[in-house]
């Protein structure tokens, strides 16, 4: 009983680590900005705000209370998120530019939050209370499916293959990270589109005090590819997080946008295993 509530609880703060995580996403795009902090209504001038909107809410106040453990489980947060994007279509005309991109931001919320809910099922999302009440679930635990010999046969077979279980080889992310910095701004946007489509988790708004520009700082931790988007905001990007057969689409991808345009960094270089530089040699 001890050890399944303190599994309980665990999952349920790796919910909410997790719902951070998706309102740093959202709150790092561009179009984000009015929904980040509280509407300044008395310096805008609109002085009918507070009649209309009786409960304020604001990205940045939920990302505080995510930070000060203000929430109990992720559908409480949830509810507010919600609250940011209803109060928005209810100040704004339908069909008026705001309440549209409320819409958006609202539709895109409850994709990625739906995505929340099945990885970790509705009693961690809310709480576990039912869970709580009930007898300790019998329910084995999910487990990852072991890939069958025939399948692990044929990815050694093929040199082009990512490793299936994720590990994408140091060398490989390390030109995927440098030829990031060589695409144009509508290049990268399909990138990040593709993955903020795909698994949104991989995308993330690096804290300000450890914000990195270069590509070769990522080698050093090797997990991240930094770029610039949508007006200067950096976006990291979680390479491990992106499944394997994803990032092997979007590398191919990367290559056939820069090949011919020069070269760029480690163009005629190899790593070592730890990552260290070696000159290619030239036959």
């Amino acid at each position: 009983m001890v050890e399944g509530a303190a599994r309980d609880a665990g999952e349920i703060a790796e919910s909410l680590r997790k719902m951070a995580k998706m309102v740093n996403n959202l709150s790092a795009r561009a179009d984000c900005e009015p929904f980040r902090e509280p509407v300044d209504w008395k310096a805008l001038e609109l002085y009918d705000y507070p009649k209309i909107i009786k409960k304020m809410m604001d990205l940045g106040t939920i990302k505080r209370k995510l930070d000060k453990e203000k929430y109990s489980d992720a559908a409480e947060c949830a509810d507010d998120v919600r609250l940011v994007w209803k109060n928005c279509m209810t100040y704004n005309a339908d069909g008026s530019d705001f309440y549209r991109l409320g819409e958006s931001y609202s539709k895109r919320f409850e994709e990625r939050f739906q995505k929340l809910v099945d990885e970790f099922g509705e009693d961690v999302i809310c709480g576990n209370i039912a869970a709580q009440a009930a007898p300790p679930s019998k329910k084995k635990p999910k487990t990852s499916p072991v890939p069958n010999a025939s399948a692990n046969k044929k990815h050694k077979s093929d040199k082009k293959s990512f490793d299936p279980k994720g590990i994408i080889p140091l060398d490989v992310r390390t030109r995927f990270a440098a030829r990031l910095q060589r695409l144009s701004g509508m290049e990268l946007g399909h990138v990040l589109s593709v993955i903020d489509e795909i698994c949104p988790e991989a995308l993330e708004e690096p804290p300000e005090d450890q914000l990195r520009s270069d590509a070769q700082r990522m080698t050093k931790k090797h997990n991240y590819a930094l770029d610039e988007f949508d007006g200067g905001s950096q976006i990291e990007i979680d390479i491990d997080a992106i499944p394997s057969h994803i990032f092997g689409e979007l590398d191919v991808y990367v290559k056939e946008q820069v090949s011919g345009r020069g070269r760029g960094p480690w163009s005629d270089e190899l790593l070592t295993e730890d990552g260290t530089k070696k000159k290619k040699v030239k036959t």
